[in-house]
């Protein structure tokens, strides 16, 4: 099951990425209330970008989270945030 939200996800995002680029398994560990800044399990910390800030304060912690490039993948509700890593 997690392998067919992974294909439907990626095919959401630009044709350009694939799956060697991205980096599975992570989850989301917290938030700040506004969805400008999310914290995964492993630490890292990535600033949002100003126009999906919205669709991250719907994340809820230990959502499962994929990292493409400069995007993060919700899998659990299939959405999908520009964001850079800041730490």
């Amino acid at each position: 099951m997690k392998l067919l939200k992974l294909i439907i996800t990626i095919s959401l995002l630009s044709s350009s990425i694939t799956y060697a680029s991205c980096e599975s398994g992570h989850w989301l560990k917290s938030k700040t209330f506004d969805g400008s800044i999310v914290i995964l399990e492993d630490g890292s910390v990535w600033e949002i970008s100003l126009l999906d800030k919205l669709d991250t304060t719907l994340w809820i912690p230990m959502d499962d989270i994929i990292v493409c490039n400069r995007k993060l993948i919700n899998t659990d509700d299939n959405t999908a945030v520009g964001a850079k890593r800041i730490k």
